[in-house]
């Protein structure tokens, strides 16, 4: 029997990994894991970067509060590029990430001079919800970073964990109802609203943007998920020549247990594999990656048999 347990982490591609694991750590509060070795050679991973054998470094950091891990990927071959120069709220695909916070207007004060925000903070009344207070900003390579606060967040100043990965896609319902049935999401814990709109302009590049948005969760699990349609000014697709290890945010990866049964059951579906079943070399661990109708890359791992 199968299980997905919600979101374990997201993975970025990075130009410059000491200087992204410097911001993260001394400004974000995250910690490094234990054992950080040297870029080498992931046959395993071949199929995801279209037969090349990929070299590449990775550093997985969490925080203290918990919530989804972040995983830096620092691609030696092949050589990687930029997603997009200009990095915008609406880009098809995984997009940002949401930390939670006690008060965003004193984060803002105390990290103002740190972080590279894009406006002050603002306030969204979401129905159903309440008062739901950010602001965006970017890490050193133009990442979209949001910090919430609100009644229903829990969070600690600069580390109350990252609790959701937004997700920028182009047919609202639809996804919902792709998350709903294929990612274990089986809880709206914010249903679909609007109340960003109009809100977004400094992160979207346009003006009066219009979007619409939803939060789901797992009854299995944390690690959340926000689908948002920009309407107005309509996402941007996913460049046809993007390779996994380019720099951005590449892909979100759920916790499960079997994935052999999850994949099996995908295949059977006639989901679109990128990665078919993979086993991790001398490890009980295993892992697919599948595409959404977006053609927005999920990784589905297990751990132990």
């Amino acid at each position: 029997m199968y299980e997905i347990a919600g979101v374990h982490h997201v993975a970025i591609g990075v130009n410059n990994m000491e200087a992204m694991k410097s911001f993260y750590k001394d400004i974000l509060e995250f910690k490094t894991g234990p054992q950080e070795p040297p870029a080498a050679q992931h046959a395993v991973m071949s199929d995801i970067t279209r037969g090349v054998t990929p070299v590449f470094a990775a550093s997985m950091l969490s925080q203290d509060a918990g919530g989804i891990i972040v995983e830096f990927i620092s691609m030696n071959t092949p050589a990687p590029r930029a997603i997009r120069q200009d990095v915008r709220y609406g880009d098809i695909g995984a997009n940002k990430m949401t930390i939670a916070v006690s008060n965003v207007k004193k984060v803002y004060g105390e990290l103002k001079n740190k972080v590279n925000f894009c406006s002050s903070p603002k306030s969204a009344e979401i129905p159903g919800w309440g008062a739901y207070n950010f602001v965006y900003g970017k890490d050193p390579e133009g990442n979209l970073i949001e910090f919430a606060s609100g009644a229903k967040l829990q969070g600690k100043i600069k580390s109350g964990g990252v609790i959701c990965i937004g997700i920028s896609v182009t047919d609202l319902k639809r996804s919902i109802a792709f998350y709903q049935k294929n990612t274990g999401f089986d809880t709206l814990f914010i249903n679909p609203h609007e109340s960003f709109s109009g809100l977004v302009d400094e992160v979207s590049a346009g003006k009066s943007t219009k979007v619409r948005s939803c939060v789901l969760s797992s009854s299995k699990g944390s690690g959340m998920v926000e689908l948002f349609e920009v309407l107005e000014p309509r996402g941007r697709s996913i460049p046809s020549y993007t390779l996994w290890g380019d720099f951005g945010y590449l892909q979100t990866c759920l916790l499960c247990k079997n994935v052999p049964e999850i994949a099996n059951r995908f295949e059977k579906e006639g989901l679109e594999f990128v990665v078919k079943l993979k086993r991790m070399p001398g490890e009980e661990a295993a892992f697919t990656y599948v595409r959404d109708p977006d053609g927005i890359t999920l990784e589905f791992l297990s751990f132990g048999k």
